[in-house]
């Protein structure tokens, strides 16, 4: 059985900015080895890191790719290498709920999946609800209603269907109305919640926002 870490120790080794080993936590949340593996595979988690050993090596450069051809290259002078700063982990079987390393090596950051990561963007919230049916607020009810006219407008594009000004009205009646927005008598396209797979990203326990 695999132990997953949550741990700030385990978190601050795997980001980099603590060396190990991480101080002993309190971690008790145990898994299998193929769910483990899934969840790395996933970028969900990382191997726990045990031993991290810095120092120099050769690499390929990034500016021309180690095309010796390139004899003008202004990062390597035609060498197609440059001398950078490398780092080795070295890893035992246990997971940290830290994403993966970002595969641009210019961009060395990792962030907890602990973290909140849903975007600040405008939506309905409970205190538009109740300005808007409680209090009485004009603006917070012509909020929610812009919000129910752009839902009818997508329902609409996924349709394909090309509507006058008086089909919108006559269709945002029928939505107000709660009845179902229809083309030829076939109902707007409702999608059920996907099976729960790991492997996809998908479904109510794997499917929650995080980055990719």
């Amino acid at each position: 059985m695999i132990r997953i870490h949550h741990c700030v120790g385990q978190i601050n080794v795997a980001e980099e900015r603590s060396e190990p080993p991480a101080p002993k936590c309190k971690c008790r949340k145990f898994i299998t080895l193929d769910q483990a593996t899934q969840m790395v595979k996933n970028r969900e988690a990382s191997w726990v890191v045990t031993k991290r050993t810095r120092g120099y090596a050769e690499v390929t450069c990034t500016m021309c790719g180690g095309d010796k051809a390139v004899t003008t290259c202004a990062k390597c002078g035609g060498k197609g290498y440059t001398i950078d700063n490398v780092v080795w982990n070295e890893y035992n079987n246990d997971v940290v709920l830290v994403s993966a390393m970002p595969e641009d090596s210019k961009e060395r950051k990792r962030s907890s999946v602990l973290k909140k990561m849903t975007p600040r963007v405008a939506t309905i919230e409970q205190g538009h609800i109740e300005r808007a049916y409680v209090y009485g607020n004009k603006d917070a009810e012509a909020r929610i209603d812009e919000y129910g006219m752009l839902i009818l407008k997508e329902q609409l594009r996924l349709l394909a269907v090309d509507v006058t000004r008086e089909q919108f009205e006559e269709a945002w009646k029928e939505y107000e109305a709660g009845k179902c927005i229809s083309k030829g008598g076939l109902p707007v396209p409702a999608r059920m919640e996907p099976d729960d797979k790991a492997e996809l990203g998908q479904g109510r326990r794997f499917d929650y926002g995080r980055t990719i």
